[in-house]
């Protein structure tokens, strides 16, 4: 494609941008709008080749002939947004055709969206697409295309109590035209698209992008999203006792009223075999979805009723005992005011759930069909099954964990899908690890690390990703360790791609957030008093003063900035890295308690405090920082659950729905642990859990593994069909819980890359006690399948690869291909 546009930046009405005299800004009482944009045009043939390419400040949605072939930008910052960029040619036909386009600026800090940089003439609504066809004629924006205000939408709340800084959708069907994005749709009624000028300081006069402050508008690096359509599998109708009078701008608030006034002991009718529900006209009814699992994507309303007809929808993940949304996991929400003729209408952004009310307000009788169209990243399994074994419990924890991930995987690594749909910057390294350890496609585990080397001024980086936390006006919330962890990601390109140009754009990146620490370090090279919001996890691990687990995290990290400088050649960064870590080695002696046999947790006013957790001995193994003689042990006590306390009080405290507390043990940290901090160390929450299983393995017991993961056998046995946030709370679907489906590929099955880009493979299985376990792991050069055998002693190996191999106690070098193994034991 060529590098500049024929495309124009366009809009219809006011898009909020204001002109100054060095730089505009925008109009904050501006948000929330939409503007549809369309173009026909006549083919006498269908040409061999045709490109599509799109772009948008926020988001938007291309169809062409109908057929819906774009949805995006991928978040990303402002200075590096990605174009849509789509292969168009079998949606075209002979004759008339169309290109339409749905745009919505958000205007206001969401979870997922920063307003952009404002130039003199672009930082508010603008949407640029051009259709380039094989002949060379381009099918371009400007005043030659239709386009009508989006005054179907009533701009939503921005809702940022709740964390989440969603934007309820609200839309009028009555003014929204049915069928404008097919190819025979009437737009000469239409008003002409207004073209913007993209001015900036210097300007040249250049009107078609690329343009400040978008950057070079490069494709999308992922695929577009995609996946099945989900309906509900029961649904009942629950009438109201009296009307409640219509919230006007919140659908959620409007369902949660209605359910505070719904009739419990009325008859309810089950979900027939078209999925579709008959609801009764007059007084608000409310029709209770369930999916059986969690689902997220657009949510899709297909409604045959009288004009006017108005349905609310709330999304959340927790029912209460009456069978309606608790209040406090209700937190997506559509409103869909029906025209009374073909009324289907899909969501523009994606919201998610495992249950969705839907509060119809109708003068007569309406039948109503609810579903939700996946939109998340199309993971491309191996060709076999990338892990089974003997016991069906951790089959089920694997497959569990794979559809966890899966959810959490949109254009982004979220946290959830149901509540904040926010990418934060230390939680996704346990997806990516996932998706390299189980995926074909490791596109969105290249692209994340990316997307996340967004350093601030100082060098740390923001503690979400394009987000209302940690970036715009709340660019002053952090989370230090969050940084290192992304580092951690980093060394899993290098050990997985081998990608050195990937790795080598982010090693300085690596560097900065590394350098941020040095300020903290004290003379015996330990860091102490950390500002920021030092999380580790959301267990209550003691981190005041000098916190021996924010200490193990930072020289594990100099470790991986080490490694990879010495992979590319860099020897000045490596040194530095080594050094520093080295005094952490020396300072971190303080921590060690000879009587107990493992490191502390904290040293306040020069007073090392007793408590302990898995979380510092687990980092310091990962850190290299532990004298070889004493990981036995420790790897011992990592694995002995008897000596396993367990508290998070913050969601202990939300477990209860008691939000305000949970959020003020956030804000003011935890309460001095209540356990006996003599007899007991501290459990990590799931999160955690993939730096434990990483140091059983690197102090020689990866035959632990198998074994550790069991513990989400907990959550299976409480019916849950994802995994929840922590063990005692918060979301239902969060990936950073999913460490179990990374462990049992790379350390159980035990493949993995012996050198950087699977160059070599390492194939070392770590059964455990189980009798056999096989699978398919991906490399870079085609899949690696593994059959191992306890009972027998046999190991069979289909690899594309070099390998070595560790089994029954003896330790090979194999080339390519097949071999049937046998331990020397057996």
């Amino acid at each position: 494609m060529p590098y500049r546009w024929d495309a124009k930046w366009v809009w219809l009405g006011d898009t909020g941008h204001r002109p100054g005299l060095l730089a505009g800004a925008v109009d904050p009482a501006v948000y929330d709008r939409f503007v549809l944009l369309r173009r026909a045009f006549d083919l006498t043939e269908v040409p061999g080749e045709a490109v599509l390419r799109a772009v948008a400040n926020s988001r938007l949605v291309v169809w062409v002939n109908g057929h819906e072939v774009a949805r995006g930008p991928v978040r990303s910052d402002a200075r590096s947004t990605r174009c849509e960029l789509v292969a168009v040619a079998e949606q075209l036909r002979p004759g008339r055709n169309a290109v339409a386009v749905l745009a919505r600026y958000y205007g206001v800090p969401t979870a997922w969206w920063l307003p952009t940089p404002v130039t003199l003439g672009l930082g508010g609504g603008a949407v640029a697409a051009e259709l380039r066809l094989g002949d060379g004629e381009v099918i371009a924006t400007d005043e030659r295309w239709r386009a009508l205000a989006g005054d179907a939408w009533a701009p939503g709340p921005p809702s940022f109590e709740d964390g989440t800084g969603f934007l309820r959708e609200m839309v009028d069907a009555r003014q929204l035209p049915a069928g404008w994005t097919e190819a025979d749709f009437d737009d000469a009624a239409w008003p002409r698209a207004e073209p913007i000028d993209p001015r900036n300081d210097g300007y040249l006069g250049v009107l078609e992008p690329p343009s400040d402050p978008f950057g070079r508008l490069p494709p999308r690096p992922i695929p577009q999203l995609s996946g099945d359509d989900r309906r509900p599998r029961r649904a009942v109708v629950v009438p109201t006792a009296a009307a409640v009078s219509p919230a006007a701008d919140d659908p959620v608030e409007q369902v949660l009223a209605d359910q505070r006034a719904a009739v419990l002991s009325a008859t309810r009718p089950a979900l027939p075999a078209d999925g579709s529900v008959e609801v009764p006209g007059g007084s608000p009814q409310l029709v209770a979805f369930d999916f059986g699992e969690t689902v997220a994507g657009t949510v899709r309303l297909d409604v045959e009723g009288p004009t006017g007809t108005r349905i609310d929808v709330a999304l959340g993940e927790e029912l209460d005992d009456d069978g309606l949304l608790v209040a406090e996991f209700a937190h997506a929400g559509l409103r869909y005011t029906a025209r009374g003729a073909d009324d289907g209408y899909e969501s523009f952004d994606p919201l998610g759930g495992r249950y969705a009310v839907a509060s119809v307000r109708a003068e007569s009788a309406v039948r109503l069909r609810v579903a939700v169209r996946e939109r998340l990243f199309p993971r491309a399994r191996v060709p076999s099954a990338p892990f089974r074994c003997s016991d069906e419990l951790l089959n089920e924890v694997f497959a569990i964990g794979l559809r966890t991930v899966e959810l959490c995987s949109q254009d982004a690594y979220i946290d959830c899908p149901t509540r904040e749909a926010r990418a934060w910057t230390g939680d996704f390294v346990v997806h990516q690890s996932v998706h390299l350890a189980t995926a074909e496609d490791w596109s969105l585990a290249r692209w994340n690390p990316v997307l996340a080397d967004t350093p601030r001024s100082d060098g740390m980086l923001p503690m979400a990703v394009c987000s209302n936390l940690g970036g715009g006006p709340l660019e002053g919330s952090y989370i230090p360790d969050w940084a290192l962890h992304w580092i951690r990601a980093v060394r899993n390109l290098m050990r997985y791609t081998g990608d050195r140009e990937l790795v080598a754009s982010l090693l300085a990146g690596c560097e900065r957030v590394l350098r941020w620490f040095v300020p903290y370090r004290g003379p015996d090279g330990l860091l102490a008093e950390v500002p920021g919001w030092v999380l580790i996890d959301w267990s209550a691990v003691p981190v005041a003063g000098t916190s021996a687990a924010l200490n193990a995290l930072w020289a594990r990290a100099l470790r991986d900035l080490e490694q990879m400088a010495e992979w590319l050649g860099d020897g000045h960064r490596a040194s530095w890295a080594r050094n520093l870590r080295h005094d952490v080695a020396t300072g971190f002696e303080v921590f060690w308690e000879p009587e107990r046999a493992l490191y502390r947790d904290h040293r306040v006013a020069g007073a090392v405090r007793p408590a302990a957790s898995r979380h510092t001995n687990a980092a310091a193994i990962c850190a290299a920082i532990v004298p070889a003689e004493r990981l036995a042990g420790l790897a011992a006590t990592l694995a002995d659950r008897s000596l396993l306390a367990h508290s998070a009080p913050a969601f202990e405290r939300l477990g209860t729905g008691d939000l305000a507390a949970g959020a003020d043990l956030v804000a003011h940290g935890n309460p001095e642990p209540s356990w006996d901090q003599q007899r007991w160390i501290l459990e990590a929450q799931p999160f955690f859990r993939y730096v434990v299983h990483d140091a059983l393995a690197e102090a020689g017991r990866a035959d632990l593994v198998a074994d550790a993961c069991r513990d989400w056998g907990r959550c299976v046995r409480a019916g849950e069909r994802t995994w929840p946030e922590t063990w005692v709370g918060g979301s239902h679907c969060h990936g950073w819980s999913s460490t179990p489906t990374r462990d049992l590929v790379v350390y159980t099955l035990g493949v993995q890359p012996a050198e950087p880009g699977f160059a070599r493979a390492r194939v070392a299985p770590a059964l455990g006690d189980l009798a056999w376990a096989e699978g398919t792991a991906p490399t870079p050069h085609g899949p690696l399948w593994v059959r191992a055998d306890a009972e027998s002693g046999r190991l069979a190996i289909d690899s594309p690869v070099p390998l070595d191999v560790e089994w029954g106690g003896e330790q090979r070098q194999l080339g390519p291909g097949r071999h049937e193994l046998r331990s020397a034991t057996s």
